[in-house]
């Protein structure tokens, strides 16, 4: 009898306890090996998308110094050239990289940028003053004020005295027109702060006296 109680209590409950412990830490370190394969999937994919990013940059200044050095070859050549690639290939992080050598040029007063280069020049620098880079504002400023300063006797010369014949005079009167367009459209950079303020306000004082 006492082997047969000896038998029930062996064949009783104690060892399905030990089954569900053992259950339970076996479904314990399933859930910890999903976590690690979930964060190692997350992770790969994070590495993935931040190598595709850093590819995707490196092709894009790659092109950007491709063209930059095609710039050069042109600007070595003449100004004309160089405007005509400009315009040609309407990429707007070029034109604030070689816009700064153009304005250096129309300070120094070169004869080697005419105003009918300025005119084809005139819509991709509105494109940079639409911009929230504050590096094109500034340079798109600088060309514009460079412009405005080196022909103001001809641009602030009423347009019913100017005998437009010539190629100069008609680009004056183009230059003019589109400036005043430029006005008409709003002009709202001379509040922005700093020296960007402050160039802004030197180009709008020339425009309000233009008209």
């Amino acid at each position: 009898m006492a082997n047969k109680e000896n038998e029930v209590v062996c064949s009783g409950t104690v060892p399905k306890v030990y089954n569900d412990n053992r259950n339970s830490q076996l479904n314990s370190s399933e859930f910890s090996v999903s976590q690690t394969d979930s964060a190692s999937v997350t992770n790969a994919d994070y590495f993935a998308q931040i190598s595709k990013d850093h590819a995707t940059m490196t092709q894009v200044l790659f092109g950007r110094n491709l063209r930059l050095s095609v710039a050069l070859t042109f600007w070595q050549k003449s100004a004309s050239e160089l405007v005509a690639y400009l315009v040609r290939i309407q990429d707007t992080a070029v034109v604030a990289d070689c816009l700064p050598v153009l304005t250096k040029s129309l300070e120094e007063e070169k004869e080697s940028i005419s105003i009918g280069c300025c005119v084809d020049l005139l819509p991709l620098v509105q494109e940079l003053l639409r911009s929230r880079f504050e590096e094109y504002l500034i340079v798109g400023l600088n060309w514009l004020r460079a412009v405005l300063k080196r022909w103001w006797p001809e641009l602030s010369t009423d347009a019913k005295n100017c005998d437009a014949t010539g190629t100069e005079d008609r680009n004056i009167v183009i230059m003019k027109d589109r400036l005043r367009q430029l006005r008409e459209q709003g002009y709202h950079l001379s509040s922005a702060p700093g020296y960007t303020g402050k160039v802004a306000q030197s180009v709008g004082t020339y425009l309000e006296q233009l008209y």
